[in-house]
């Protein structure tokens, strides 16, 4: 028994499978909010505006979104944009009523988009910018020698 179940342990296994999967389902959810921004700008603008920021602000996050959904799923730029989706869901936590922040999607798409930043894009990507060695994004990869260790 010990030998099926490890065995079916071990076929499950997929860490870029996993993280393929994640950044599938981050990337759908980003885009899919940023498009409503989008398709609707003046109502964005001024839903931003009415929570104390300049109005270029919500059009400036509704293509983030739109743009960066897009990459998350693809597999581009990871790193850049997951970091920037944690700091934008960030800003939404500190900013929204205390009861919905501490039980909000906003804090988990936050923590989500900050483990695909550390994590990376996964070998499922159609431009991985991280090295597979060393995890750094300006290493000479055809070459395999990484700029800083």
């Amino acid at each position: 028994m010990k030998k099926h179940i490890n065995g079916v342990s071990r076929y499950f296994m997929q860490w870029d499978m996993g993280l393929l999967f994640i950044r599938i389902a981050l990337g759908i959810l980003f885009l899919a909010h940023g498009w409503s921004k989008v398709g609707n700008l003046a109502g964005t603008e001024g839903m931003f505006a009415h929570m104390g920021f300049p109005m270029w602000v919500g059009v400036f996050i509704a293509y983030l979104e739109v743009i960066g959904g897009a990459a998350l799923i693809l597999g581009i730029a990871t790193r850049f944009f997951a970091v920037a989706f944690g700091i934008e869901m960030l800003v939404a936590v500190l900013i929204g009523p205390l009861g919905r922040a501490i039980g909000g999607t906003e804090l988990l798409l936050a923590i989500a988009s900050f483990g695909i930043a550390l994590a990376g894009s996964g070998r499922f990507s159609v431009y991985a910018m991280e090295c597979g060695a060393c995890g750094g994004m300006l290493c000479d990869k055809e070459s395999g020698t990484c700029v800083v260790r």
